[in-house]
């Protein structure tokens, strides 16, 4: 893993050792064990009593973490394995204050490293912007693999994992509704000005059933505001999914203005924050807490896991052979697929997600000599792309 930041500087409390960057400074926190902040990164231990397992400890977190903060979205659980005690790493993202639909990103990403040792339960997170996630992962990452158990450990890993509760549900859009003439006709006013001719139209009718033209061609401050990015040859970010039953919708961004629809129905248009297209994205996906394992398969034949992709009554089976040696590939090749690809302004290649039902993600990656890499994908990975297309800076993905 690359370090942007050295770890220079250890820090010990009662349960825990780590080593962190020598620019994070320890502050006073008469309700932490330890508490340590820099480059918009804010580190917590905390430590109780408790002979829970790692099992209950962990349900118990992720039962209360999403009622602790209205909004809250879990993105990951994960065993974790270098602290030498039985652990889990929870991802999250919660709203921050005072955001709205036109202003950046306040949410806040949190990484919750929890284990127990049998005695006692230890809680670790780390919280930064979510603006800066990608900027701060390599450095938060690096902090919690040095974060080590300090004293003797009595508990035990589990052999089972417990149960993770199912992925949030997408919040819904709000907006007008436009039939596709409608929609034609509005992004066609986008850096022009508005004819008269266009309301005998029946985009134009559309546009005034819609309320966002008046009925003698007035255009509202809200409807220029929803126009504005589509006056220059702007492409929008698009996740266009194809779903089990052969529907495929798109969710579209530009700069701010959204629009939402599928193939046989209408389409919403409305203004929403980046960070608002992310977490809906994050809920059409089925983003959420899930344990990932790595299929024992690293490619297949382009043209066969083509053919998956496409659907249909033609999907093939997988080879006997594949079945056999690699029984978790099988069982996700089995599943109903929805197959996401999430298209970038400016990048050639989409990325390809599939999302088994009941069996979590895979990444479809470059095909070279007819063999296409095909792997296993946490949730918390597949949220981070999203945080790349919509709010980062585009950054060359497999």
């Amino acid at each position: 893993m690359a370090v942007p930041v050295p770890l220079g500087t250890e820090d010990r409390t009662a349960r825990v050792t780590l080593r962190r960057p020598d620019s994070w400074r320890r502050e006073d926190a008469s309700h932490a064990d330890l508490r340590l902040s820099g480059d918009d990164v804010v580190l917590t231990v905390r430590s109780r009593p408790s002979d829970r397992g790692i099992g209950d400890e962990n349900a118990s977190l992720i039962e209360r973490l999403p009622g602790s903060v209205d909004g809250l979205l879990l993105v990951g659980c994960d065993v974790w394995g270098t602290v030498g005690a039985p652990a889990r790493l929870v991802e999250y993202v919660r709203p921050g204050e005072d955001g709205d639909e036109d202003h950046e990103s306040t949410s806040i990403v949190g990484a919750h490293l929890l284990f127990v040792t049998g005695r006692h339960r230890v809680d670790v997170t780390v919280e930064r912007p979510l603006a800066r996630l990608d900027e701060t992962d390599d450095v938060v990452f690096a902090v919690l693999d040095s974060v080590r158990a300090v004293g003797p450990v009595s508990a035990s890993s589990p052999r089972d994992l417990e149960e993770l509760p199912a992925a949030q549900p997408a919040p819904e859009l709000d907006g007008p509704r436009l039939a596709p003439g409608a929609l034609t006709t509005l992004q066609s006013m986008a850096g022009k000005r508005w004819s008269p001719t266009l309301l005998r139209s029946p985009g134009g009718r559309g546009l005034v059933d819609a309320g966002l033209v008046g009925r003698f061609g007035t255009v509202s401050p809200t409807t220029q505001t929803l126009i504005e990015p589509w006056a220059g040859d702007v492409q929008p970010t698009t996740l266009e999914q194809h779903l089990p039953d052969g529907r495929v919708s798109r969710l579209q961004a530009w700069s701010g203005t959204v629009v939402d629809g599928t193939d046989d129905a209408d389409s919403v248009i409305t203004r929403l924050a980046p960070e608002r297209v992310v977490a809906i994205a994050a809920g059409r996906l089925g983003v959420g807490p899930a344990w990932t394992f790595p299929f024992r398969t690293e490619s297949l034949r382009a043209d066969l896991l083509g053919r998956r992709l496409a659907g249909g009554d033609a999907a093939p089976d997988l080879p006997a052979s594949i079945v056999e040696a690699d029984p978790r590939l099988a069982r996700f090749w089995a599943a109903p697929w929805t197959v996401s690809y999430l298209r970038r302004p400016g990048k050639p290649r989409p990325i390809t997600i599939v999302h088994a039902e009941g069996r979590g993600f895979a990444r479809v990656g470059r095909t070279e000599a007819g063999a296409s890499a095909f792997w296993a994908e946490s949730p918390a990975n597949v949220y981070r792309s999203l945080v790349r297309a919509f709010l980062s800076a585009p950054a060359e993905e497999g």
